[in-house]
């Protein structure tokens, strides 16, 4: 058997350029070369040509290694038995092709860890509930679980298990299918915790207990002086049934070699317990992106864990959130749990769904109020009044558009929308219908304030009658421009199913090349910063010229005092593109300067950069209507 591992430094084999020397798993003395594809013989030095199929693996010329679901003498025969159209597996089991030297239509199903049967179609619903607190959580990613089954007169049975914390749970579900005696969990290295001790086997139902600090295992280090530590190790075990009488909230200890549990009559009973074992997927890394990879058995292992480096997610860390941190999928996506309520999701969500109603019922009224005055023909006797009009109608096209997409996330995280089409067209024409929206919203208000621009600088030479036919033009270039430098975002999104050991989700994943993220960047700097610096400007040159214009008529008051009254005159104004500043400030410096969302943790802080871009056009009455007397009028 061998040990599929980095090249050991001790062998003294010659493998030649096209070959690894590597060492057995089950006999550490001997070592054999591990050749590259298309290359064989004892020092891989032999060349041969291969016939096998693109998604196989040729050992040699003759000898090729099937995908699985392929087949035959050069693995070009397709097998649909377990095609992904056609699993015959359910609640996700990995179907298995059996042998088809045996039965070509035949075929094995390996069930997630709370399932069983032919087809994986039981659920098991028994088992053990281990809470943990918080402490544990924030320093344990994964939990390794040792079943012992002992024996008389022959080694017990170590039977190793894997889990992974789940974000935003403070619960370990172990379900049980095997029987055991003794059941310990490992928090990390050598950290041990004694769950059940049982004479004989029992059908266990529903436990559920708290994790105390009574049930760790303590390190025989800690219980001896250094007198007995400076004994031999014969002489020393001597002294081990005599600790559990010693500590009486002893409950297990260990040495190098032993795990001890202390019995009703408090005496220790040892047996050997392999310390030793690594989880470290023997340096084959399944995980991508530098992800941590752990895997429960060195020598037959079930489907690998990884624990993602900051900014990574996924089953093997394979998706980002660089670049991508300011949308609703990868802010809340791991926050909303699959299965269960409305009311049993976490807070976060609830209170997303409460902020997100209170935008819909805020912004619909925006938006009706704003339509009603500006539909009005007298309101729209030049061309700022087209630019609001549309405006108004654009606010109430984004919040339903924001209001369809965080519904529809929630619900097909909770697993109740599973239509595949809506959520294909979801994925590739919500967000970046969103961001058009947006953009061109802001674009809209930035027309205003030009066109109020050239207002006071042509004074009684402004033609109102060319500003609508302008205003028109413009419209519609703004928003050409708007879609075609989006134009790019639906084409690189796709969905993804991402099926973790006992929890499937779907992703809505974005992957730009590296120039067209650069591209991607610009264009957000460009839509969401200059039409808010555009106002700010405008804004402080229509102050300053009308404060000089009134200067130099009434010349008993100074320059800066006309200033001071054109400022209070337009405060509200004023302080309207203030506020958009700092908004989309506050946006652009979450995204660039955090570069990702870290993990869920991070969520809330995103979250508001996410919905303050929302701000901006659910203002359009109170900043254009009420503090105009034209339009209240």
């Amino acid at each position: 058997m061998n040990k599929n591992k980095n090249v050991e430094s001790s062998c003294r084999l010659s493998c030649g350029k096209y070959g690894r020397c590597m060492k057995y798993v089950n006999n550490n003395s001997l070592y054999f070369c591990q050749c590259d594809q298309g290359y064989s013989g004892r020092q891989c030095n032999i060349r041969h040509s291969c016939s096998c199929s693109s998604d196989s693996f040729c050992l040699t010329s003759s000898i090729c290694l099937c995908s699985m679901n392929k087949f035959g003498r050069n693995c070009s025969l397709t097998r649909s038995v377990c095609q992904s159209s056609n699993n015959s597996c359910q609640n996700n089991g990995l179907c298995i092709p059996v042998d088809d030297r045996i039965n070509i239509n035949d075929f094995i199903c390996l069930c997630k860890d709370n399932f069983y049967g032919k087809r994986c179609e039981n659920q098991i619903t028994d088992g053990i509930y281990i809470e943990l607190n918080e402490d544990i959580i924030q320093q344990v990613s994964i939990v390794f679980i040792h079943f012992i089954k002992a024996f008389d007169h022959s080694e017990h049975q170590h039977i190793r298990q894997i889990r992974k914390i789940k974000y935003g749970e403070n619960t370990l579900q172990i379900h049980v299918k095997q029987q055991f005696h003794i059941l310990f969990i490992e928090l990390s290295k050598e950290n041990y915790y004694l769950i059940i001790r049982q004479e004989n086997f029992q059908k266990l139902n529903h436990i559920q207990m708290k994790l105390s600090s009574n049930q760790r295992c303590v390190s025989i280090h800690e219980l001896i002086n250094s007198t007995l530590q400076s004994y031999s190790y014969l002489h020393r075990i001597k002294y081990y049934p005599f600790l559990c009488r010693q500590y009486k909230q002893l409950m297990c200890f260990y040495d190098e070699t032993y795990m001890c549990l202390c019995d009703l009559d408090r005496f220790s009973n040892c047996f050997i317990f392999n310390h030793s074992v690594t989880y470290d997927c023997q340096g084959n890394n399944y995980c991508e992106n530098h992800g941590r990879c752990f895997q429960d058995d060195p020598k037959c292992s079930s489907i690998p864990l990884c624990i993602c480096s900051d900014c990574y997610y996924g089953l093997k860390c394979q998706f980002t959130t660089k670049g991508f941190v300011l949308s609703l999928d990868y802010i809340l996506s791991y926050h909303i749990k699959p299965n269960r309520s409305f009311f049993q999701q976490p807070m976060i969500i609830k209170i997303s769904i409460a902020i997100i109603t209170l935008m819909l019922i805020l912004g619909l009224i925006n938006g009706i109020t704003s339509i009603l005055t500006f539909h009005m023909k007298r309101t729209r006797n030049v061309g700022r009044g087209y630019y609001l009009l549309i405006s108004s109608w654009t606010s109430i096209c984004l919040i339903i558009m924001l209001t369809i997409k965080f519904w529809a996330l929630l619900l097909s995280q909770m697993t109740i929308l599973t239509n595949r089409s809506f959520l294909n067209i979801n994925c590739l024409l919500l967000d970046v219908t969103i961001k058009v929206l947006i953009a061109f919203n802001d674009w809209l208000n930035t027309c205003v304030s030009i066109e109020q621009v050239i207002n006071i600088r042509k004074g009684v030479r402004f033609d109102r009658t060319k500003s609508k036919q302008i205003s028109k033009w413009v419209i519609l270039s703004i928003l050409s421009f708007t879609i075609l430098t989006h134009l790019h975002d639906p084409f690189h999104r796709q969905l993804i199913d991402d099926i973790d050991i006992d929890e499937k989700r779907i992703w809505c994943i974005v992957q730009y090349s590296s120039s067209i993220g650069t591209f991607n960047s610009f264009i957000i700097f460009i839509h969401f910063l200059m039409p808010f610096l555009i106002n700010l400007f405008s804004i402080i040159f229509i102050i300053i010229s009308i404060a000089n214009f009134h200067s130099t008529q009434e010349r008993r008051l100074p320059l800066i005092e006309h200033i001071r009254l054109q400022l209070k005159q337009h405060k509200s104004r004023l302080m309207a593109s203030v506020v958009f500043v700092l908004l989309a400030l506050a946006r652009l410096i979450i995204s660039f300067t955090s570069g990702c969302m870290k993990s869920p943790n991070n969520s809330w802080l995103f979250l508001f950069a996410y919905l303050i871009s929302f701000v901006p056009s659910m203002m359009t009455f109170i900043i254009y209507v009420l503090p105009s007397k034209t339009y209240k009028d």
